[in-house]
Parts: C-alpha cells; sequence; structure tokens
C-alpha cells in the first residue's frame, strides 16, 4: 500500500467532506475510489492505446498496398528470403 498527500483549501475540503457523508463514506474513502477508477481508467487507455496503433500499423500497410508501395509475400517466402540473408550475412557478403 502507498500513501497519498495533497493540499487542497478549507472550502474544497469541507464540501467534499460534507458530500462524503452525505454518500455514508468518508472523504478518504471517495479519494481511495476515484484514485482506483483513475488506475483502472489508465489500464484501459494503455491498453486500447496499444490496439489504436496495431490497428493504425495494419491500415498503414494497406494503404501501402493499395498505392503499390510494397506487396505481401507468403510466410514461405519471407522464410527463403530471411535463410538467404542469413546464409549471406554469415558468408561476410552483406
Amino acid at each position: 500500500m502507498s500513501t497519498i498527500h495533497f493540499r487542497i483549501d478549507e472550502e474544497t475540503k469541507r464540501l467534499a467532506t460534507q458530500a462524503a457523508e452525505r454518500h455514508n463514506k468518508s472523504l478518504t474513502e471517495l479519494m481511495r475510489r476515484r484514485a482506483e477508477e483513475l488506475a483502472a481508467e489508465e489500464v484501459e487507455y494503455q491498453g486500447n492505446e496499444h490496439e489504436y496503433w496495431l490497428a493504425q500499423q495494419i491500415q498503414e500497410a494497406f494503404d501501402s498496398y493499395d498505392a503499390g508501395e510494397v506487396e505481401f509475400i507468403s510466410n514461405e517466402e519471407m522464410n527463403a528470403r530471411m535463410d538467404n540473408l542469413n546464409k549471406l550475412a554469415m558468408q561476410g557478403k552483406l
């Protein structure tokens, strides 16, 4: 567990405490819950950020293909090309 300390003005604290009491919770409980909600939002954001990046990369690849800038090859062709490059590298020809 960790502790968070922050300063707020007295009026904000008074109003927040009243709101907490209205919910039958302590201000600490409500602040902890809000911090947990923020952390959950961040986890979701980070997960979605990668999904967005991946979708963007895929779209860019298809856009490049549609523009005739690249070609897609089979996995077998890619493996054959990589094997050839590895042989050349081992022979010091790259």
